[in-house]
Order: structure tokens, then C-alpha cells, then sequence
């Protein structure tokens, strides 16, 4: 049982960030615990092969429960599960959303998290490579950098969307969002650049910062009414670290409630059911999941030029001995736009993701041949669904209620996300190179027809957010200091902090959420409460 004044549990976007800002001070020693491994693997560093990680030991590899808005349909959800967590599986896309986003927060439960409040922390960990004052940093370790690489298919798109009436933008980040162009992505020379790349290995070298892979969380320990510090198993057996500060979990949207469920907060009715002895009843821990759904529009294309193609060996070369370019750089998500898909709405309700490739059922679904795809992300969902435990036991996956789609309002902006694909698929550029519509097919006219096809085939963004969010009194899990209400010691600090989704992908702002949170700890810091947890409180 060794102490350590901080532990941070999961080396994802923002246990990453806490493990570097916490140990800068030399005289703090910080453990960082991981239940995956190394991130040093191809898939994780050449950005088109992502998808290649999935179902892999690079992945949680969960499964959601079956919906009843889907046809009893369970959907696969995948997380990564090595040092970077999900920045390094995702698409790399640098996303942080609308102002209105963050002003929802202040004003509902979260105060001090307005947009004002949060930009400084999004420019301190900012690299960008083109962008800067007065929305972006250029000093910061997150390397952000304008695609090597994009399609043909992907420009056409650009000047369809144009042609249509939608505004070109040059900056996604600016809170204001709307618009079509290219995205900003966490690559660097054309290979990923996640949170391990640009805070974690940065600091592995101090000597107070402790890294240890394969350590799967069990349960927090408590000393009274704090939290103290963390069992976790290790090479086959259990053990233990005390924290003489604070434990902070950065596990996910799924595995953060999970691991306070374990450790006796949630629910209490909940935790009975499993076995489990309540140390504080916190109703909101695994509630208010919440996810941007998404539905992707494929068609065959008569253009040459794509992804289709990218895993030719001579493309391998060519991102070797380029340093970075060529396709392999692409993130497939190679274009975007932010729009309206009515009027009347206060901002964009759906992201466009577009690329020049054929991808559908993450990735598992091929076509033989060249191919574009449309993805309608909804980024103002409304529906909430919950993380609840299996089992007590800390190795079972938790089980997963998406509970997409409950909202008539939702079904009416995807299905009206289909018709403008089918429009721009058939406009100036874009039309020139289009072929057969693949998904839906050119058959799915009608709205009752497009609604059964969108509840068959909807997925997710990858975003799982809000599970255990910050909110007033009695409406949240956490405090506006990221505090677990009921309980000293301990905070969450990733996406399942957020209180409500924010309208983009959730990688930057976790990272956001990383920085406040160290800088939080690091300035409220009492004195440190030592032999807090004995040896004995940990089985050998």
C-alpha cells in the first residue's frame, strides 16, 4: 500500500491532462492507474485505421441493452481502453461546440462554466497549428491542425453545400459553429496526436508521476466519510494505493458510475438489488446518459480517388516516407457542416459528417468499390438513457440504456437530414459523381418508411456523456468544483461530468474539463491527511 497525494483513475482525454498539471509541482506524487496498456500500436497512430481497433484488446467492447425505441435492437459500443483512452480510437475531430451549450450549464446547475469561463481553459491546452486569438491557443501541448488529407469527394461536397445556401466557415471553435468546411483535427504531421501524445508521455519521465497499466479499479476505500483511495487488480492479484489528497475518476461515461456504484455510491435501491452496501445515496450517479445519435447516407460514386482504397500497401509507404500524408492521414469524418434543420431553432441541431468512403455499422459493412457517405449526427438530443450495474462484481460490464429516439422531435430532424442528403447527393459536384443511393435505398420514400429505416439502422457518435454530471442540490452527482456531493476526497472530472451534451464531439471538451479540474484541486488544497487507508483494507 503506497501513499500518493493524488490518484487519478483512467488515462483517458482527461485523466491524461490531470496526470501531467498535477505532477508539475515535483513535490506532489501522483498515481495515474490504467486498465489498459500501451497505446503504441499502428491502429492507434495512422488516423484512417480507427475503426481497425474495434473489437480488439484496445477496446471495452460494451454492448447496450436492447432498446425499444430500436426495434429491441442493442447496439455495440466501443471505448478504448489503453493510455489515452477514447482520443485514441476516435476520429480526431476538434469539436468544443456552441457558446449557448455552456451558458445552458451556468444557467442550469453549473455556474462558473459559462463560455467566457471555460475558452481560457480550451486555449491553454491548444496547439493550433493555424488559428489564434482571441478563441484559440497556439502554446499548448494538444497539437490541433488543418487535414493533410481529403478526398475529391470531400471538396465537391464543400461546394454543394455552398451552392445549396449553407455559409462556408473557417473556424468550427469559435461558439458560433455553423457553417461548412473542413475540421480541425488532433493530428501532428498527419498522425494522431491524443491526450497520451500530448500530456501523458511528456511527463513520464518525473519522478512523481507513477504510471501502471493493466490496473483494473475495484473499488474507491473510505476513511470515514472521504474517499481515501483506490483497490485495483494487478497482474493477477489485488492492490491498493492511499491518496493524501484526492482520488479523482476519469474513467468514462460508463465506467465512472460504475466504479462509484461499486464503492457504495448511487442509488441505494440500486445497490441493494446487487448486493451492495450504500455509503451515500446519490440517485443521479448512471443517469442522464446521453449520446448524439447518428445515421449515415451511403452512395455508390463513379469517381475514383477515394478511401476505398487506402489500405494498398503503396499508401503505407507513402505515409511513412511522406512523414504523414497521403490517405492514410484522413480521419474519414473529412468534411463537416453544422446546420439547421428547421427554422426557428436558437443554433444547428445536427453535424453533417461527410467523406469519401463507404461506412456504415462502424465500420464492419463494406462496399465493393468507390463510394461517399453523409452522416447526420444529432447534436441537440433530448432523450436520456442510464448506466446501471450487472453485478457487483467490478469485472461484469455494466449495463447500458441508450433509450434513443424517444423524442417525436428527434425523428423529425434525421429523417429531414435524409432529404438535404438526397438533395446535395443530386446537386452541381456532388450530383456529377453520384451513383446509387446504397443506405436507404432509393425505395425508402415516405416518412413512415425513412422513420422504420433510421430506427433499424441508427448508431451513435461515440459521444457517451453526463452520467455522472454536475447540477444543483439534489439534480446532480457532482458539485460546480466537479465534487462528489456526500462524500470528501473525491471528484469526477471527463465526459460523464458534463451536465447536458455539448453540440460537437466530446474529446475537447473532456480535455477542457481536465485542465479546470487540476487547476481546481490544485488551488483548494488543504493540508494532506497521511495513513488515511491501512494495508490491511486491501486483500493481498
Amino acid at each position: 500500500m503506497r501513499e500518493f497525494e493524488y490518484i487519478v483513475v483512467g488515462a483517458g482525454s482527461a485523466g491524461c491532462v490531470l496526470a501531467n498539471r498535477l505532477s508539475e509541482d515535483p513535490t506532489q506524487r501522483v498515481l495515474l492507474i490504467e486498465a489498459g496498456g500501451s497505446d503504441r500500436k499502428m491502429n492507434v497512430r495512422v488516423p484512417v485505421a480507427f475503426a481497425k481497433q474495434f473489437r480488439t484488446d484496445l477496446d471495452w467492447n460494451y454492448t447496450s441493452e436492447p432498446d425499444p425505441n430500436l426495434i429491441g435492437r442493442s447496439m455495440y459500443l466501443p471505448r478504448g481502453r489503453c493510455l489515452g483512452g477514447s482520443s485514441s480510437m476516435n476520429a480526431m475531430l476538434y469539436i468544443r461546440g456552441q457558446s449557448a451549450d455552456y451558458e445552458d450549464w451556468a444557467a442550469n446547475g453549473a455556474p462558473g462554466w459559462g463560455w467566457e469561463d471555460v475558452l481560457p481553459y480550451y486555449k491553454r491546452s491548444e496547439g493550433n497549428e493555424r488559428l489564434g486569438d482571441p478563441y484559440h491557443g497556439q502554446a499548448g501541448p494538444l497539437n490541433v491542425a488543418d487535414p493533410v488529407f481529403t478526398t475529391p469527394a470531400g471538396k465537391r461536397f464543400i461546394e454543394t453545400a455552398q451552392a445549396h445556401g449553407i455559409r462556408r466557415t473557417e473556424d468550427f471553435n469559435d461558439g458560433e459553429q455553423e457553417g461548412v468546411g473542413l475540421p480541425q483535427l488532433n493530428q501532428k504531421r498527419g498522425r494522431r496526436w491524443s491526450a497520451a501524445d500530448a500530456f501523458l508521455h511528456p511527463a513520464s519521465g518525473r519522478e512523481n508521476l507513477t504510471v501502471v497499466t493493466g490496473a483494473h479499479a475495484r473499488r474507491l476505500l473510505f476513511s470515514g466519510d472521504r474517499v481515501s483511495g483506490v483497490e485495483f487488480d494487478y497482474k493477477g492479484k489485488r492492490a491498493g494505493a492511499a491518496a493524501r489528497r484526492e482520488v479523482v475518476v476519469c474513467a468514462g461515461a460508463f465506467n465512472s458510475p460504475q466504479l462509484l456504484m461499486l464503492s457504495g455510491i448511487g442509488p441505494a435501491d440500486q445497490l441493494k438489488q446487487v448486493g451492495i452496501d450504500c455509503a451515500v445515496d446519490s440517485p443521479h450517479v448512471g443517469e442522464h446518459l446521453m449520446d448524439h445519435p447518428l445515421i449515415t447516407v451511403n452512395y455508390a460514386s463513379t469517381e475514383k480517388g477515394g478511401l476505398e482504397d487506402a489500405t494498398h500497401p503503396r499508401y503505407l509507404a507513402e505515409y511513412l516516407i511522406g512523414r504523414g500524408k497521403g490517405k492514410l492521414s484522413s480521419n474519414v469524418a473529412e468534411t463537416l457542416a453544422h446546420i439547421r434543420t428547421r427554422e426557428g431553432l436558437p443554433g444547428p441541431d445536427v453535424q453533417v459528417l461527410f467523406g469519401g468512403a463507404f461506412y456504415s455499422d462502424n465500420g464492419f459493412r463494406t462496399f465493393p468499390g468507390p463510394a461517399f457517405v453523409f452522416g447526420a449526427s444529432l447534436i441537440r438530443p433530448t432523450s436520456e438513457g442510464r448506466v446501471r450495474l450487472r453485478s457487483a462484481d467490478p469485472h461484469q460490464p455494466p449495463e447500458i440504456h441508450l433509450n434513443f429516439l424517444s423524442d417525436e422531435g428527434e425523428m423529425r430532424a434525421l429523417i429531414a437530414s435524409v432529404r438535404l442528403f438526397r438533395e446535395l447527393a443530386a446537386l452541381g459536384p456532388l450530383g456529377d459523381i453520384a451513383g446509387p443511393n446504397v443506405d436507404p435505398g432509393p425505395g425508402v420514400l415516405s416518412d413512415e418508411q425513412l422513420e422504420a429505416w433510421i430506427r433499424a439502422d441508427v448508431q451513435h457518435t461515440y459521444h457517451p456523456s453526463c452520467t455522472c454530471r454536475m447540477g444543483g442540490e439534489g439534480d446532480g452527482v457532482l458539485d460546480e468544483q466537479l465534487r462528489v456531493r456526500g462524500v470528501g476526497g473525491l471528484r469526477v472530472a471527463d465526459a460523464s461530468s458534463l451536465p447536458r451534451i455539448t453540440s460537437g464531439n466530446t474529446n475537447a471538451p473532456a480535455i477542457m474539463v481536465g485542465e479546470r479540474a487540476a487547476e481546481m484541486m490544485l488551488e483548494g488544497r488543504g493540508p494532506a491527511v497521511s495513513g488515511a487507508v491501512s494495508a490491511a483494507q486491501v486483500p493481498a
